[in-house]
């Protein structure tokens, strides 16, 4: 099972979120970081795939959305189930804006065939990355 959240503002959607259970053979971020040895099988357990993160562009000013919309996905996945870790995927430019929200930097500049661009891999604690991102 994993997780789907649309975000609305005054009834229109301004951005996706997906949360995907790893260990389960789901995600090609999970093969990728067996594959690279970058992490132990075993923290795949009771971890989650964090990404497709969309926001309209409508409504994109700066990090405090993209801190909201990770709170609340992240805030709704630790009341219902017992996910530790997060992972993600992201270009080197955005793996610096997820630090602010309690992920750390795993791999940079890692590179998938097929792909033109690098990627980071990222991950964090559910309890930090809540703590960065609780509104103030």
């Amino acid at each position: 099972m994993g997780f789907v959240f649309a975000f609305e503002f005054h009834r229109v959607v301004i951005g996706t979120l997906r949360l995907v259970p790893m260990h389960r053979g789901l995600t090609s971020l999970e093969k990728l970081l067996a594959e690279k040895q970058l992490i132990e099988s075993a923290i795949c357990q009771n971890s989650w795939e964090i990404g497709r993160l969309v926001l309209n562009p409508d409504y994109r000013s700066g990090p405090d959305l993209v801190k909201r919309c990770i709170f609340l996905g992240v805030s709704y996945l630790a009341q219902h189930t017992d996910g530790r870790n997060l992972f993600a995927s992201c270009t080197p430019v955005l793996s610096r804006l997820y630090r602010r929200f309690g992920f750390s930097t795993i791999a940079n500049n890692l590179r998938v065939d097929g792909a033109d661009e690098s990627y980071a891999l990222i991950h964090g604690h559910v309890p930090d990355i809540l703590k960065s991102t609780a509104c103030q």
